[in-house]
């Protein structure tokens, strides 16, 4: 068993999750003891419980600490099995982690699997649908992944009730990332979308962005804007913004919650934007933790640069490290832009 300290780097969910991709991947058991430490409320929640009876399903995995509040757990996995899975979180978790969890052992399967999650699509502290659909796919695409993504509804904060899903195809081998450069701005995509509230919050998110943006990008600019009425439970409002460089693409999602104004949702989005944009370079500091499960499957050694390096990167370097062998440098220091060197050895 593979002992693995659940406060590490960022102490959070994303320790757990990519212990349970990697276990699945490599056939390696893990016992993983504090986890969650470093949130106001440690242990398990219904999210992170999802994703271990997930990966649990597809690995046949013997586990033993899967319950709500549990601070560790053991976790034996078995062969991955491909098939039609559905899982439903029951909150308004993270439905986004819950599929990245999973995706990386089934593409290992001997066949295609079709997962659904019903859950959050639009929540904090996790990818949204849109930078799933739109920057992270298209991203694990470029490396050899192949299938399709899929929404059904969307979920807010607190109901939830989304209902997303894709198609993962087995891929043998991945190919590795060299992205040193993302070249110039080709096209600026925004979308502003309310559910179950007045079409005029999402207009109002989009011109509180457009205004942020002006006289920072380059006049001739190719845009792409759209305001849109999402069927949901509850109410809710989101905003994303997606940039399409000559090589890369970035993404950065605003989301609303009562007692904000639409306004400051917008500026809010902009300027993340924009940090990530007058940075010069071409790896959102999302996509840049996102991208390790899959690199460390690589062909070869891959090298990118980041806008910002965070400690989930770090972290998820830590953990891959536990399961795999590999060689890993990390240039620049937390908070500012940095590079990423990961050499698999076979």
């Amino acid at each position: 068993m593979i002992e693995i300290d659940g406060s590490m780097g960022e102490g959070g969910g994303q320790v757990l999750r990519s212990a349970l991709s990697l276990s699945c991947l490599t056939g390696q058991g893990f016992h993983i003891y504090n986890i969650r430490k470093n949130r106001s409320k440690s242990g398990l929640m219904r999210q992170h419980l999802m994703a271990v009876q997930a990966a649990s399903r597809i690995a046949a995995a013997n586990v033993v600490g899967d319950r709500l509040g549990s601070p560790e757990l053991s976790f034996l996995p078995d062969s991955i099995t491909p098939g039609e899975y559905s899982f439903d979180i029951g909150t308004a978790g993270s439905a986004t982690l819950v599929l990245q969890t999973v995706i990386p052992p089934l593409l290992a399967a001997r066949k295609a699997s079709r997962v659904t999650v019903t859950g959050g699509t639009h929540v904090p502290f996790s990818p949204s649908w849109n930078y799933f659909e739109e920057i992270f796919w298209p991203s694990i695409v470029r490396l050899g992944v192949r299938g399709e993504t899929v929404a059904h509804s969307f979920g807010f904060y607190p109901k939830g009730g989304g209902r997303i899903g894709c198609l993962v195809e087995p891929a043998e081998v991945l190919a590795p990332c060299l992205v040193r450069e993302r070249g110039r701005l080709t096209r600026l995509r925004i979308v502003s979308a309310v559910g179950n509230l007045p079409r005029h919050i999402a207009e109002r998110q989009l011109q509180a962005a457009l205004a942020g943006l002006k006289g920072r990008l380059e006049r001739g600019l190719p845009m792409e804007m759209e305001t849109r009425e999402v069927r949901i439970l509850g109410q809710g409002t989101f905003i994303f913004i997606k940039g399409e460089y000559e090589h890369a693409v970035a993404g950065f999602t605003g989301l609303g919650e009562r007692g904000k104004p639409a306004e400051a949702v917008g500026a809010e989005a902009a300027s993340e934007f924009l940090e990530h944009h007058e940075s010069g370079e071409p790896i959102d500091p999302h996509l840049a933790d996102q991208l390790v499960l899959y690199l460390v499957r690589g062909t070869g050694s891959s090298f990118f640069r980041t806008s910002r390096v965070t400690r989930h990167l770090a972290t998820n370097l830590l953990v891959a490290g536990r399961f795999l062998k590999l060689s890993c440098h990390l240039e620049g220091r937390e908070g500012g832009a940095g590079g990423v060197t990961i050499t698999p050895h076979r």
